[in-house]
């Protein structure tokens, strides 16, 4: 059996232990409600979900977009926000998530917002 000098044993695990603590802030909404993602706070208008639901056939994967009103100090901004679209992110804010929706079920969704990339 043979072993691993210390020195590369150390290198091998620090960015393992790096990407640990490198996780992005994240925020769950629905639609009227509000928190607190770093120092904005988030408030979800209005979600429009097009997206095929988990048992049902569909011609196109559709889309979750997302009206949201963002407050930092005393500016105020009204983003729209897509969830498919990974490339945009309006001042670090961006869609990380959502909840499946079923064929046949009208719940609210759950807005996953994250501050991160």
């Amino acid at each position: 059996m043979t072993t691993l000098p210390l020195t590369l044993l150390r290198r091998a695990l620090l960015p393992l232990a790096l990407l640990g603590s490198a996780h992005a802030a994240t925020l769950d909404l629905k639609v009227g409600q509000t928190g607190k993602l770093g120092d904005a706070t988030v408030t979800l208008l209005r979600t429009q979900d097009s997206r095929c639901p988990m048992n049902a056939r569909c011609i196109q994967a559709g889309d979750l977009i997302t009206s949201v009103l963002v407050r930092q100090g005393s500016r105020v901004r009204l983003l729209r926000l897509k969830l498919s679209d990974t490339t945009a992110h309006s001042a670090g804010l961006h869609i990380s998530g959502a909840t499946a929706t079923m064929a046949g079920q009208r719940l609210p969704v759950t807005v996953t917002f994250s501050d991160g990339d």
